[in-house]
Parts: C-alpha cells; structure tokens; sequence
C-alpha cells in the first residue's frame, strides 16, 4: 500500500494521493521538508502547466473545443537524491532518496543512527486531464476543472483558467500563427495541500493540409502549501524530530522555463497531437481534441 499509493494527481476524476504518503511527509522537520518533496512539487507542476495548446492558430471569429490530454512527466536521476540537513556531530556522507527516489540514508553521530525514510522509485509518472476551450474575436478561454472529491475523508478541488490571444492578427501575411497564453491552476486537498501554477507561454505554428507543427517557449512557476503533523520520537539523535508538532510550509518547485516541440493532425474536427516538452522535468504530452 505504501508504494501503490505514490502521489500524482490524475486529472479525469481519479487520484493517487495517500495517506501512507503523508506519514513519509510526516518523517521530515521543516529543514529537510523542502529536499524531500520538491520533486514531487515540480511534477505535480509540470503536469498541470502542460497541454494548453497544439496549435497557435485562434479562430479571429468563433471557435469551440472539448480535449484530452495525457502526459508522461520523466523525472531525472539528479531529482531523486538530495543531501540533507543534519544535526551537530552528523555528517552527510552520502544523499538520501527524495519523494521520487528509491532507498533511504543512514547516518551515524554521536547519538546514534538518524535515518530517513524511503522514496517510492519512481523514474516517471503519468498525468491526465480534460480541458474546454472557447473562441470569440481572437481570444480564447480555456477551463480546467474537476468536481469536489472525496479522498479518503478529505475533499479534493481543482480549477483551472488560461487566456490566449491571437497576435498573428495584427500582422498581414504573416506565413505563421502567433498566439500567446496565460495559464492559472489551483488544487486543494483540504487540510493538507494547496498548490498553484502559473506559466505564460509565446506559440507559434504552420499548417499544412491536415498537418500542423507547433512550438513555444514557456515561463513558469509552481507552489506548494503543505500542512501536515510531525511524528516526534523522544529517542531521535535529531533535536527537530522529537517532538510531535503541526507543520505548514511552503516549496517551490523547479520548473522555470520549457521550450516545447509538436505536430498535429487534424481529421475533419477531430485533433491529434503530441509534443515533447524540455524541462527540469521534461514532459511528453498526447491529446485527443474536437475542434470546431
């Protein structure tokens, strides 16, 4: 149960978020918090800032779209360790697994062995999620959203927003679209977790018959709110660690920039396409969309 309960939001109404998971959290003090889950915060931000477009073109009258995306978010070997923070006379001789990693740390002081608790080895996971679309004047409205859940005894929420303009428009025979893209999501697990990520894309595209490639450069940012209750052990060589508390903190991930690459094909209104997304953890995207 502890593996099988590895954490990545599915978005098309199923989730993976578990409570045996949030007794891995529940491990960790506030100094070492922040190595441990930051690649799990990264991935949950590359997923949810992924898929937004497969085309620059916006209809400059009325368009409409309902999609699937599915993604597989790669998680490199340098995201699975990291070295963490010990206490005087403790000596980080070699890094410990983080959320994505595989076998824990010990470390030897003067108070004893202090270890660390396992990751779930995991080099990849994938994501889902549907989205809505609508266009009018060159300006496109996208929705993301998922209705309330139950997880566990927690309620799951999830909204998302994203705004994309034509600019090719403005720019008489041009051979290429350019749009650019605003994007805004927001999950909550009540109690527990609040995450928001944020990315504003430039797009540009050539269609050919059926086909279309597409490309962009992406700025974005994720964050993570955490809440969760420390498990103290009076007997721990950590001072931090011995003392049952309430912890609240909140973590970056490590996703700035992404350069994207993809092609389409469109069959009368219905779209397939796939891209390769290039970033702290790159991404591979698939979709399945209605365009009319």
């Amino acid at each position: 149960m502890r593996k099988c309960f590895y954490v990545l939001l599915v978005l098309l109404f199923a989730v993976k978020i578990s409570y045996s998971q949030q007794d891995q959290f529940a491990s960790f003090a506030e100094n070492n918090i922040n190595g441990f889950a930051q690649p799990f915060v990264t991935s949950l931000g590359e997923g949810l800032n992924s898929g937004g477009f497969h085309t620059a073109y916006v209809p400059t009258l009325f368009g409409f779209s309902i999609s699937f995306r599915a993604m597989y978010i790669f998680i490199p070997n340098d995201q699975k360790t990291f070295t963490p923070t010990l206490p005087a006379g403790y000596t980080a001789t070699e890094p410990t697994a983080t959320f994505w990693g595989n076998k824990a740390a010990v470390y030897t002081g003067p108070n004893g062995y202090l270890s660390f608790v396992n990751g779930i080895d995991q080099s990849g996971t994938p994501f889902y999620m549907p989205q809505i679309t609508g266009s009018l004047m060159g300006t496109e409205l996208l929705i993301r959203y998922l209705p309330q859940i139950k997880v566990g005894d927690k309620n799951l929420n999830f909204f998302g927003i994203g705004i994309r303009h034509n600019i090719s428009q403005y720019i008489p025979l041009l051979p290429v679209d350019l749009a650019v893209q605003v994007l805004y999501n927001k999950l909550t697990l009540q109690d527990i977790i609040t995450a928001s990520t944020f990315a504003v894309n430039g797009e540009v595209s050539k269609t050919l018959g059926m086909f279309t490639a597409y490309g962009g450069i992406q700025y974005e940012t994720s964050k993570f709110d955490l809440s969760y209750t420390l498990n103290g052990d009076p007997g721990s060589p950590d001072p931090l660690l011995r003392q049952t508390r309430n912890i609240s903190v909140s973590i970056n991930g490590k996703d700035n920039f992404r350069l994207i690459v993809g092609a389409s094909l469109k069959l009368v209104v219905l779209v397939f396409n796939v891209d390769y997304n290039i970033s702290s953890q790159s991404v591979l995207t698939g979709g399945i969309s209605l365009d009319f």
